[in-house]
């Protein structure tokens, strides 16, 4: 859809921002709040039950997701906790650091807030709460944001800078029509993304059914069976071998260096490269010093199965990626185990999609106790079972999922490039409807 420009608009002594609609005007953020409140302080004990926290990991995309992070307060402590200040429907969550700029309206009352969310509430009749969200998530106000921010390892904001903040300020009748455009239009792309992600979540199910059935019952379905005696692998074929990781190779903890050691030197793989491929990158972007003796040790050769051993929950532990091309000079990280397999009876190929199934999940999940941080030992995993069919077999399996996953690998980057385009254009209306580039004066919107 096209929409019409304002008739006249004027230059601002802004270089971010350019020229704004002639009737407009814009001001530091404090200077059209009612109420500014900043929870940092003391971190409130957490509890089961009570009232629910809205921590900044809650706050994403406009919204509060409740399901991001579940922490509680105790109901008798509320009232102390919220002292400096009690919500109300509509005001404006901001979150100050990990991560900062992300913004949010309540939507409930019954929540307590935790650090590093400011709650603003703008003066009645001159910024409207749900237009200042709007405002805030533009790539106007977030480049402005940056240049305020500081901090090493997380960029967080103070206080003190909040009033160096821009807002642009339409009419306040502007501001409700501008909030009426955007929830109806951001509804529909937001629908469209949470659809089309969706369509990813079924596929790369199917994807991981795929791997699973053919590591285990192979590819012809006449197969005579037998019972592998294990309940979560179940039947495979007659004759199939079973065996268990510390029968057929050697493990390996990663290397561990101080940090300033890191940034030069030689290829690192990291916990990313690993948790994130299913296939080990040829070129790595981790480097660290080490000496010859530490990348003889640590080295990252071909056929190489790399499994990450700490995380916050079980299911991050576990996750395998096959080196299918030695790495020169390269070590890995500390966070995972290498598994070298001795036997000829595993083929690099095959090692891929076996560790990478289901089947590890079932066989950590089962296994591992969680206390404070999931923690994968070489104990663990020398004894997870490893279903070996014939080498010709094993071959045959990797073509076969291969030409599958392709398909299904390209579907998924197809749809992900879609929701890309879509949360580019969702983030174009936005920018252009809170800096006047879209006359909404005349547009009938309805309210949802």
């Amino acid at each position: 859809m096209v929409y019409a420009k304002y008739p006249q608009y004027k230059k601002t002594n802004l270089e971010w921002l350019g020229d704004i609609p002639s009737e407009w005007e814009y001001g530091g953020l404090t200077k059209y709040l009612d109420n500014i409140v900043d929870y940092r302080g003391k971190t409130p004990e957490k509890v089961e039950q009570g009232v629910f926290l809205v921590t900044a990991k809650n706050i994403k995309n406009g919204k509060i997701d409740y399901s991001l992070s579940q922490e509680y307060v105790k109901l008798e402590e509320y009232e102390e906790v919220m002292r400096r200040g009690l919500p109300e429907i509509g005001d404006v969550l901001f979150t100050t650091e990990a991560p900062l700029g992300e913004v949010a309206n309540v939507d409930r009352i019954d929540i307590a807030l935790a650090q590093r969310v400011i709650k603003f509430r703008g003066i009645e009749n001159v910024l409207n709460n749900y237009y200042l969200k709007y405002w805030i998530q533009s790539h106007g106000f977030q480049s402005n944001l940056k240049t305020f921010a500081t901090g090493s390892t997380a960029a967080g904001i103070k206080a003190s800078k909040l009033s160096s903040l821009q807002v642009l300020l339409p009419p306040y009748s502007e501001q409700k029509q501008i909030v009426l455009l955007l929830d109806n239009k951001v509804h529909e792309l937001d629908d469209l993304i949470t659809q089309k992600e969706k369509m990813i979540s079924l596929l790369e199910e199917k994807r991981r059914s795929m791997i699973t059935e053919a590591v285990t019952k192979g590819l012809n379905p006449n197969a005579r069976m037998k019972e592998s005696g294990i309940e979560w692998i179940g039947e495979i074929p007659e004759h199939w071998e079973l065996n268990k990781v510390g029968y057929l190779g050697r493990l390996q903890n990663g290397i561990s260096k101080s940090a300033e050691e890191f940034g030069i030197g030689e290829p690192f793989v990291s916990y990313g490269d690993v948790y994130k491929n299913i296939v080990l990158p040829q070129e790595v972007n981790g480097l660290v010093k080490s000496s010859e003796e530490e990348q003889e040790l640590y080295s990252v050769r071909e056929g190489d199965v790399f499994f990450t051993r700490t995380s916050e929950t079980i299911e991050e532990i576990g996750i395998a990626s096959t080196c299918l091309q030695t790495i020169e000079k390269a070590t890995f990280a500390g966070f995972l185990i290498r598994f070298r397999p001795t036997s000829t009876k595993l083929s690099p190929a095959y090692s891929k999609y076996y560790f990478r199934s289901d089947l590890g999940r079932r066989y950590f999940v089962k296994e591992m106790n969680l206390v404070t941080r999931a923690s994968l030992g070489q104990g663990l995993l020398r004894n997870f079972p490893v279903i070996l069919p014939s080498l010709q077999e094993q071959n045959d399996i990797v073509e076969y999922l291969d030409s599958k996953t392709t398909v299904i690998n390209e579907s998924v980057s197809l749809i992900k490039n879609q929701i890309e385009k879509l949360k580019e254009y969702r983030q174009s209306l936005i920018y252009e409807a809170v800096t006047g580039k879209i006359d909404v004066r005349d547009l009938e919107v309805v309210s949802q």
